[in-house]
């Protein structure tokens, strides 16, 4: 062991902090993005083609990169993490935003 286990290192604090918005927000889009397919409404193929990315590839992702934490953090440092995860939610909440200004 090369240190105490308990309290958890600041990485692992906001890995816990971040979690809770990634996987609140990942589930918010995938019930929302369900419910807007499974609707009916008449959509543009564009809106549903983002629509059906952000789902079925883009929120995985998300949830993946998340869930990598540890995995990540030996390969690419805790601030490339740190981008990196960043990246992926930014391109992920950029596509949910342009899918809902498409659909209203």
């Amino acid at each position: 062991m090369s240190g105490p286990l308990w309290p958890p290192s600041r990485f692992w604090q906001y890995w816990a902090l971040a979690g809770m918005a990634v996987l609140t927000a990942a589930f918010w889009w995938s019930v929302r993005g369900y419910a807007i397919i499974e609707s009916g409404v008449p959509r543009g193929q564009i809106a549903d083609g983002l629509l059906r990315f952000s789902l079925l590839i883009l929120t995985p992702a998300l949830l993946l990169t998340w869930l990598a934490a540890a995995w990540l953090r030996r390969r690419i440092g805790e601030g490339g993490y740190w981008q990196f995860l960043g990246l992926v939610t930014l391109i992920w909440a950029g596509a949910v935003f342009v899918t809902r200004m498409l659909l209203s």
